[in-house]
């Protein structure tokens, strides 16, 4: 009875089923189509071995071919789903670990950011294509909406091209009254929210405004409260809150890496202040010690 004819429901229930029940009942593994993988892959897993890395990297493009034939763009929740299953099952060849044997982090972040990144490089290429086979170099195309829920939204029902540009207005009047200050404001928030759309309207219009029109015309986009308010509404992604995701989950499994393999004199520098470093901060100082980049280049250092 678990057993789908589909691959959708081998892999995910499509977007489109509004019920996050079904959104969220997806297929045990075994049902992942090993008959399709190339050969070298099927003989570790009866080997029990790991898989070099040509035939690894062969087994996520097939993954990745067979879920866009159903969704083009799998959420990150939905690739997690098929990496923890797929770990689960073939840990002796699929998880990440340490030297020792022992499980690195939660075991899948590798085979997720490749088949993630085989997703996102697939999506791109196709996208390009499209714009590039357009003919027409003043005409938006694909590769400038990719990620964007609402790239060029219409007015506010409530709302007129009259009554919208006034409140841009009462942008500037306020910033003229209070400086960047002034975006921490209630009424700020307010209306930076209502004039979303003549926010994009003039950042999408052909040719493109420079940087310092639209720094002109919106003061309060060009702040830190305003940038990550624009894209949150832009993309639905709360950017900060995926940031500090993202770093809690490969952050660990980075420093771990470096810890137990340092590749340089820096990278053991940064290793032996571990202890007094934010998560964060390690991070990043361990890849440019590792990239042999300078930190004043990216931060900067205040008392």
């Amino acid at each position: 009875r678990q057993r789908w004819s589909l691959w959708t429901y081998k892999f995910f229930l499509p977007l489109h089923h509004k019920s996050a029940l079904l959104q969220t009942f997806l297929a045990p593994v075994h049902q992942i189509p090993w008959t399709a993988m190339p050969m070298d892959i099927r003989s570790a897993l009866a080997d029990g071995k790991r898989p070099s890395p040509a035939a690894r990297r062969q087994m996520v493009r097939v993954l990745a071919d067979e879920m866009r034939k159903y969704e083009l763009n799998p959420t990150r929740g939905q690739c997690v789903t098929v990496c923890q299953n797929i770990v689960r099952q073939y840990p002796q060849s699929f998880a990440d670990l340490r030297d020792n044997g022992q499980v690195l982090g939660n075991g899948y972040t590798s085979l997720l950011i490749q088949i993630k990144n085989r997703i996102e490089n697939l999506n791109r290429t196709t996208s390009f294509r499209q714009h590039r086979s357009s003919g027409d170099g003043l005409k938006r195309g694909p590769t400038d909406t990719y990620g964007c829920t609402r790239f060029q939204p219409d007015l506010p029902p409530e709302e007129t091209d009259e009554t919208i540009e006034q409140k841009r207005q009462r942008l500037e009047e306020i910033y003229r009254r209070d400086g960047i200050n002034g975006v921490e404001k209630a009424e700020v928030k307010q209306l930076m929210e209502t004039t979303f759309c003549l926010q994009r309207q003039q950042i999408n219009i052909l040719p493109a405004p420079t940087i310092a029109d639209l720094k002109q015309q919106w003061p309060y986009l060009f702040t830190q409260k305003g940038l990550h308010a624009h894209f949150e509404l832009l993309t639905d992604i709360k950017v900060m809150r995926a940031l500090e995701l993202s770093m809690e989950e490969c952050g660990r499994a980075i420093v771990e890496f470096f810890s137990n393999k340092p590749t340089n004199a820096d990278v053991r520098a940064v290793i032996s202040l571990r202890p007094d470093l934010e998560l964060s901060l390690c991070v990043i100082q361990l890849l440019m010690a590792h990239f042999s980049e300078t930190q004043e280049g990216l931060i900067l250092f205040a008392n």
